[in-house]
């Protein structure tokens, strides 16, 4: 179940940051508002995943938060470098 988790919580990093790309993007106009809801709606199934370890569920949780408020980025990019730090935990103490 350990490499299972693993891909399931490097799963959950990568559908959050494509997100938090879209809720925050780089040009005024980069993302349509569709794009972002099909980024929000994956990113939201991958971290419902019944395999992902706990440490990683509670992070991304809180990551998801930070990205649907949409207003302070300095928030959402700490709450992403919580999770980042999540999910490199739980594959050096597993």
């Amino acid at each position: 179940m350990g490499g299972y988790a693993e891909g399931v919580a490097d799963a959950v990093l990568v559908s959050v940051a494509t997100y938090q790309a879209a809720a925050f993007p780089l040009t005024a106009f980069g993302v349509s508002e569709e794009e972002r809801d099909a980024r929000r709606g994956v990113a939201y199934r991958v971290c419902a995943h019944e395999g992902l370890p706990q440490s990683v569920r509670v992070s991304a949780a809180a990551a998801l938060e930070a990205v649907d408020q949409g207003v302070d980025a300095g928030r959402a990019h700490d709450a992403m470098k919580a999770l980042s730090l999540a999910v490199y935990d739980y594959r050096t103490n597993r």
